[in-house]
């Protein structure tokens, strides 16, 4: 397992010495931490995946002693390793710009904004991981990309319906559930995020013990 880690962390050193810049220079440039930190998870599941697809890393892997089951929680375990790592750096800079950048319009990170943060990435990647172990690279990127359009689409649109409807019991739950949230989200998001992460890991398991790497 530490072996294949080092893996990981030489095929994105490129990647994970340019986000030492490209952190502090989104902050320069009054970018969103929200956005700066998810594009950065979508960054590395890209970039991973393209460099895998062009060495044939995964071909490789599989005529070495190591388990196929093992290689997937590799990738998995990186991918949460990488969450926490850009998280700690980006707070660093967050308070650093928060006090010598005085036109910074956006809040200081907070512990709650913090934990979204990291339920959002788990998500990303529990959504993502499984498509582009099943699919070719460039298919996956199209399926991913039309997965994180449709999704908020389809989200949208069954609000709009809802609100245009009659259903007060459905606004009452919704209500309910959101406040609950709001009082306590670590009680919801953590789970949810967590149980997807890993209903995902069994599913890209699955996935890859049956894909052909020939």
């Amino acid at each position: 397992m530490t072996a294949l880690l080092k893996k990981d962390l030489f095929i994105n050193r490129n990647y994970l010495l340019m986000i030492l810049f490209l952190i502090p220079y989104l902050y320069v440039m009054n970018i969103s931490p929200a956005a700066s930190f998810v594009g950065l998870q979508i960054g590395l599941l890209i970039g991973s995946f393209y460099c895998d697809q062009q060495a044939g890393i995964n071909q490789f892997l599989v005529s070495l002693p190591v388990s196929r089951r093992e290689i997937i929680r590799a990738g998995y375990l990186f991918a949460a390793v990488f969450i926490f790592l850009t998280l700690a750096y980006l707070v660093l800079i967050d308070q650093l710009a928060h006090r010598f950048l005085p036109y910074f319009e956006y809040p200081p990170v907070s512990g709650r904004t913090a934990f979204i943060f990291v339920c959002v990435s788990l998500v990303i990647y529990a959504l993502s991981f499984p498509i582009y172990f099943r699919f070719s690279y460039i298919l996956a990127l199209v399926v991913q990309v039309l997965l994180f359009i449709l999704l908020p689409g389809a989200f949208f649109l069954a609000l709009k319906l809802l609100v245009k409807g009659d259903a007060p019991w459905l606004f009452h739950g919704a209500g309910r559930i959101f406040a609950s949230f709001s009082d306590h989200p670590f009680l919801i998001a953590a789970p949810a995020a967590l149980a997807s992460y890993l209903l995902s890991l069994f599913l890209s398991q699955r996935i890859f013990m049956k894909k052909d790497l020939k």
